[in-house]
């Protein structure tokens, strides 16, 4: 009921000026940590008066039901009365820290990044099963630091714990060295959504299509779209 009228209140104040006001915004903890803030900035210096809200789940709130009133997946929404954009694609590789480098050496080989401390998933059996996929793993490889949350990962990476996956753009940040570059990588396509019913409040399009453009921008200039 409560994310009802909440709902119905962003919908009666369907106005043009996107000054003030609040918007919603939902990604996961990763994107909302590492990508996000970022390119909101901008946006954010012409429109200090606009609140935003930043909700930083895994858990995939329900747009639909307009539980947020943008999102930012790397999976595509699903939901019904949904607008939906691709905005590109992260490219994702193998990376190390030259800390970690200078300990184990850099592997030759996926075998031997197999043999190598790895740092992945504990119980998240999705994630497994991706790793897996992508040759990176075997379904019983132990990891040496094994972890849900993806920004303990990148924080077990960065601080030379092992070898583990981070998008390209995030790696650059961090200094973090490249391995098997020109055999192993994959891409992850980014989507921005919204109710299709909220395009007709002014400050959640203006913010959807902002934030858009900022991603593809941000994607673009990685070479990376």
């Amino acid at each position: 009921m409560a994310m009802a009228a909440e709902a119905f209140n962003r919908m009666a104040s369907a106005e043009t000026d996107v000054s003030c006001g609040t918007v919603r915004l939902t990604s996961s903890a990763f994107l909302g940590v590492e990508v996000l803030p970022g390119l909101i900035r901008e946006f954010h210096y012409q429109h200090s008066a606009l609140k935003l809200e930043i909700s930083i789940n895994d858990l995939l709130e329900d747009i639909s039901r307009q539980e947020s009133d943008i999102a930012v997946r790397l999976v595509r929404p699903r939901e019904t009365g949904v607008v939906v954009r691709r905005t590109g694609a992260l490219r994702v590789g193998l990376y190390a820290s030259a800390q970690c480098l200078e300990r184990y050496g850099e592997p030759a080989s996926l075998d031997a990044v197999r043999r190598a401390p790895l740092i992945g998933p504990d119980r998240r059996t999705a994630d497994l099963r991706r790793l897996v996929e992508i040759g990176l793993c075997e379904a019983d490889q132990p990891f040496s630091i094994a972890t849900d949350n993806h920004l303990a990962q990148l924080a077990a990476l960065r601080n030379g714990l092992g070898f583990g996956l981070c998008p390209a753009t995030v790696a650059a940040n961090y200094g973090l060295i490249r391995i098997l570059p020109d055999s192993f990588g994959f891409d992850v396509d980014v989507w921005i959504a919204m109710h299709n019913d909220l395009r007709k409040v002014g400050r959640i399009a203006k913010t959807f299509e902002a934030l858009g453009e900022a991603l593809n921008r941000y994607l673009e200039d990685s070479g990376q779209s």
